[in-house]
């Protein structure tokens, strides 16, 4: 190097030190750096283990490896790269030596720019370790706040890898749904966390066959649905992915194959405890987010949850005995057509005497109700605004005498009733998508004893006014409250006292998405969250949105604290990303 200016170098040592020591910690321009000499040569990486920030400069050089000791991630000294698939690699320095002094270079060798995050993402997507994934999220999340490009590469990886779509394609699709209210550290950690669930869930897994569409474009929309529900009802996977990828082939636009897609997927009653409704709602949301042109990538992974034989409600015995409700629910789906067709040009007035009808224990007036209302002018997608109203209040009053894993069916009910409303929203004319209000409905209804005794709403029997008027203030109780174990009053509260002053509601979002994300908690948080605030948007300004966030905490303080390890590895790699210092001491050069 004839033209080395030493003064743009950092000085590390002499070489009689370095030679010495064998070993020392530098104080870089980014970063803490450890300097080795090792066969006659110096060579420098940077002092942060890539795996958990431990000190490298503490490990143990052996015929050019280096070994980091607290978790054994072995590294070439030369290059950085690691040799272990759970660690990334470490950023490596130049070395120069001058007059007996060894200087190093103030940036690493290598500088990685917008691709090369994309190509590491890809990498840690393929072997599923959890630093690189959330390095490489972070780093693309810096470059595109709004995330779009991350959430489209992991998208990209699943549908490619994944047979069906999966909870990590589910996870992906909530958080593309919430980001336009989270601040920037809960979007990364959501954003890693769906990531992370969707490489969980394809690690080890061949690309999947594809499937192709029929080689004929003659067939009409009317027979293409028949084979659809025809595949769907007899489990031909294969068949429902050829129908559904024709019927993306054509002009048809998002909203005409949701309405394909849940026409047949409502030909079973609640069908999979729910899941053949929500699980591919989150499909179609995320192809709104990222565009028509993934349709064709995503609807294939969609059809195995509506090919499921025989897991309808109808062939289950509380929906049969001891009161049979599936007659009468079929009988009232040939007449809704004719409901609406009635209600046109209606106000309805009767929402709150629907929503007493529709929390209490008799199946039959519920149906009643739910006709009455169409009548009477209410529309579709105000009927299945109410419904997820009422399954959200199955969850708001859940008495705590049950058992934790009864949480799980008022969970799924309102998962399910916020995809009805969802999916009618997308499809207000379609009659025949109404019947999914009907099963929800009755869902809600078979619910009921999980809410004996009923568990108050905060306020109803004690005042709020001793907590916090500040956003900031009751954001904090909040989290606060959520690390005691099932502390799930007291978290209660704390909402309903924040919905109740009227404070801006994205703050409470954010807290909401944070205090899940730090948990190591299943997909069903997730839908339970997404569903809230969802629905708490479309009340927003009335009490019940704060009754449906009421809902979503009392659901979540009952499963918290965890041992919140999931993060971990989202929070060291925004700390390394930054050069900050994890565990090494300040270097005295």
């Amino acid at each position: 190097m004839s033209n080395f200016d030493a003064s743009s170098w950092i000085r590390a040592a002499t070489v009689a030190e370095l030679e010495s020591r064998k070993v020392m910690q530098v104080k870089g321009r980014n970063a803490s750096l450890a300097v080795f000499w090792f066969a006659g040569e110096a060579f420098a990486v940077d002092n942060r283990c890539p795996h958990m920030g431990y000190p490298l400069h503490r490990g143990t050089v052996k015929d050019g490896v280096l070994t980091c000791h607290w978790h054994h991630a072995n590294y070439d000294l030369c290059s950085g790269c690691s040799f272990s698939m759970f660690a990334d690699d470490a950023p490596a320095y130049d070395t120069h030596i001058k007059d007996g002094v060894v200087y190093v270079a103030p940036e690493p060798r290598r500088k990685f720019d917008k691709s090369d995050h994309a190509s590491r993402l890809q990498r840690g997507l393929d072997q599923n370790v959890a630093i690189v994934i959330a390095r490489s999220v972070d780093l693309l999340h810096q470059a595109d706040p709004t995330a779009q490009s991350v959430i489209r590469e992991v998208a990209r990886y699943g549908s490619e890898r994944l047979n069906f779509f999966s909870g990590g394609m589910t996870a992906l699709s909530i958080a593309a749904n919430l980001l336009p209210y989270l601040g920037p550290q809960t979007a990364f950690f959501t954003t890693y966390k769906a990531a992370k669930l969707v490489a969980a869930n394809a690690f080890g897994r061949a690309p999947r066959m594809l499937s192709e569409p029929l080689d004929t474009d003659e067939h009409s929309s009317e027979a293409l649905l028949r084979w659809l529900r025809r595949w769907a009802e007899n489990g031909q996977v294969t068949g429902g992915e050829r129908v559904i990828l024709t019927i993306s082939r054509t002009k048809a636009s998002t909203q005409e194959i949701s309405a394909m897609f849940f026409e047949a997927a409502t030909d079973r009653m609640f069908a999979s405890d729910g899941q053949a409704v929500y699980m591919p709602n989150s499909g179609f949301e995320l192809i709104e987010f990222l565009g028509r042109d993934t349709a064709e990538h995503i609807l294939p992974l969609l059809v195995r949850w509506i090919s499921n034989r025989g897991a309808g409600a109808e062939d289950k015995n509380p929906w049969n005995n001891p009161v049979d409700v599936i007659a009468p629910l079929r009988h009232a789906e040939k007449q809704i057509p004719a409901w609406i067709e009635a209600g046109k040009g209606k106000t309805f007035s009767g929402e709150e005497q629907l929503k007493t009808v529709l929390l209490g224990d008799d199946p039959y007036a519920i149906i009643e109700a739910l006709g009455g209302a169409l009548q009477e002018g209410s529309t579709p997608t105000n009927l299945a605004k109410i419904v997820a109203y009422a399954a959200a209040r199955r969850l708001a009053h859940f008495s705590l005498k049950n058992e934790l894993q009864d949480w799980s069916s008022p969970a799924r009910t309102f998962s399910y009733c916020n995809a009805m409303h969802r999916i009618i929203k997308r499809s207000p004319e379609d009659a025949l998508l109404v019947r999914g209000i009907f099963h929800g409905a009755i869902a809600v209804y078979m619910d009921r004893f999980l809410n004996v005794p009923s568990a108050p709403l905060p306020g109803a029997r004690q005042k709020l006014d001793d907590l916090p008027t500040e956003a900031d203030g009751l954001c904090l109780g909040l989290l606060n409250a959520l690390d005691e174990q099932a502390n799930v009053e007291a978290t209660a509260r704390y909402v309903a006292r924040y919905s109740a002053l009227g404070l801006d509601m994205k703050a409470l979002f954010n807290t909401l998405m944070l205090a899940t994300m730090r948990e190591d908690l299943g997909l069903q948080h997730w839908l339970v969250l997404s569903a809230g605030v969802t629905q708490a948007l479309e009340w927003q300004g009335r009490p019940e949105a704060g009754h449906i966030l009421v809902a979503v905490a009392r659901h979540l303080a009952a499963f918290c604290p965890t041992p919140r390890s999931e993060i971990t590895a989202a929070k060291v790699a925004s700390r390394l990303n930054r050069g900050e210092r994890l565990y090494e001491a300040q270097p005295a050069h």
